[in-house]
């Protein structure tokens, strides 16, 4: 009986000693990485069956992929916050020559799309009921830096819708929206969330497929590329 009272003595010394164990750390930020597909209208800028992206980077997708850092500045029903991300993506091809036949050297084309603006989570499944699901959606304005490269690497020129020629680099405005499901991994895992909370102030880690929507060719204009674009994306979000 001593030995067992020794026992359950160092115990409860044991939990009182560790307090950070019963609660989380404070939760102010999330950090996301994100990767998707890009595919830019630039062609819905052409009439007369004119497709040049299409021509020179066929059915090809960018690769989009970079961090987003949101602030919660609000936790209530759900959580709302800002954010902001720089992403970089690219595609790949044969550029065309004079005449529209396709030529033998290599064409890219790179982006790095600037998002900033409002977020909003709905944790309260994940918070009050244990069902490990936060919906999230976002809309802010955007930025995206681009240009084009040719066969000797050298910024390249092309031709407008007007048939002007242009110089292959700019940026363009517009506007972004998305929708997302984040799938709440410390439901699978809790002691090892916790212990990922108390070693590196993680409180919640997440797998995430988002709906986005560009709509960036500033704000209509017939002048700029038309970068808009609709699909998904997928990553990793970490709450801190």
């Amino acid at each position: 009986m001593k030995t067992i009272g020794l026992i359950l003595t160092a115990s409860l010394l044991f939990v009182s000693a560790t307090p950070a164990w019963a609660e989380d750390s404070p939760q102010n930020l999330a950090l996301e990485i994100r990767i998707g597909p890009y595919n830019p209208k630039i062609d819905d800028e052409f009439s007369g069956g004119t497709k040049p992206f299409k021509s020179t980077f066929g059915d090809k997708s960018a690769l989009l992929f970079g961090p987003e850092l949101d602030v919660q500045i609000w936790h209530g029903f759900g959580s709302i916050g800002v954010f902001g991300a720089a992403m970089y993506g690219w595609v790949s091809g044969k550029g065309l020559d004079a005449d529209g036949a396709k030529s033998s050297d290599k064409t890219t084309l790179s982006m790095v799309p600037l998002v900033g603006g409002l977020v909003y989570r709905f944790d309260v499944l994940a918070e009050r009921y244990r069902i490990p699901l936060v919906v999230s959606l976002k809309g802010g304005v955007d930025y995206t830096i681009w240009w084009i490269r040719d066969g000797v690497d050298s910024l390249a020129r092309y031709k407008s819708a007007s048939g002007k020629s242009m110089p292959g680099y700019g940026g363009t405005w517009g506007l972004h929206w998305s929708a997302g499901l984040h799938l709440l991994l410390d439901f699978f895992e809790p002691h090892t969330a916790k212990v990922f909370d108390n070693e590196m102030g993680v409180n919640n880690s997440y797998l995430f497929i988002e709906y986005v929507g560009y709509w960036v060719d500033d704000f209509g204009s017939k002048k700029s590329f038309n970068l808009s674009h609709n699909g998904v994306a997928f990553g990793l979000a970490f709450e801190l």
